[in-house]
């Protein structure tokens, strides 16, 4: 039993580790320059403000002369969020803006052109950027890594967080590009619970999912596309977790 416990526990700190927050005492990070087709000039660079965290142009940036250019984020799981445009209606220059709280991290930076929906050019820090720390969860239990068609990449935590059951999908998880891929749960009697979108509309990537209380146990993990009504991946624990 005692070997269990310090396996669990080590799952749970490699865990928040891996997420820990990017910038000490917020210091600043800059990108390398931009390269593109049309923006192809200055870097950009990430610093944490109290608990907010911006995006500031360098003073060399030049705005391509194209329709609508916007800023745009990538995360690691190559989630994709468009954000403000870069000059906006009444000419003001938004030469830094502040991250949505559902942006977890950074892996690029691009300039993206809503009209012609194209990329016109993008950076990196030359490696992702954790804005956030994931919540530690006890007694966490981690799966081995999904298989299926689509969803074949990560491994998914169950463990508690107070008094509620919390599913997490480790960093390396790749959404499916399916149209509206699904969490999914089986229990020990082989019934079956559609939960949460992976991705909402609104961008947020639902890397967490509380399991409902109507669920007795968690037996498997699935990535379900509930638009084609398939099952993408899925992953299972050694033993039914409750």
């Amino acid at each position: 039993m005692t070997s269990i416990r310090h396996r669990f526990a080590s799952v749970c700190f490699a865990a928040t580790l891996a997420a820990a927050p990017a910038l000490a005492g917020g210091d600043p990070v800059t990108s390398a320059p931009f390269q593109g087709v049309k923006a192809n000039k200055g870097t950009v660079t990430l610093q944490q403000q109290g608990t907010a965290w911006t995006l500031t142009l360098s003073a060399d940036f030049v705005v391509p002369e194209t329709p609508a250019p916007h800023w745009q984020v990538v995360d690691a799981r190559g989630n994709t969020f468009l954000l403000q445009r870069l000059v906006a209606k009444d000419g003001k220059f938004h030469q830094t803006i502040t991250l949505p709280d559902y942006v977890l991290d950074v892996a690029k930076v691009q300039i993206w052109c809503a009209f012609a929906e194209t990329l016109l050019g993008e950076t990196t820090f030359g490696k992702v950027m954790p804005l956030q720390t994931a919540p530690e969860l006890c007694s966490a239990v981690m799966s081995p890594q999904f298989a299926g068609k689509k969803a074949n990449r990560g491994t998914v935590t169950f463990g508690h967080l107070g008094d509620q059951r919390v599913l997490m999908l480790s960093a390396d998880f790749v959404v499916p590009e399916t149209p509206a891929p699904h969490w999914q749960v089986v229990d020990s009697a082989g019934r079956t619970f559609l939960l949460q979108r992976l991705v909402a509309k609104d961008g947020k990537f639902n890397q967490t999912v509380v399991v409902p209380a109507y669920v007795k146990d968690v037996a498997k993990v699935q990535i379900w596309c509930a638009f084609a009504e398939t099952l993408l991946g899925e992953t299972s624990f050694p033993q039914a977790q409750s």
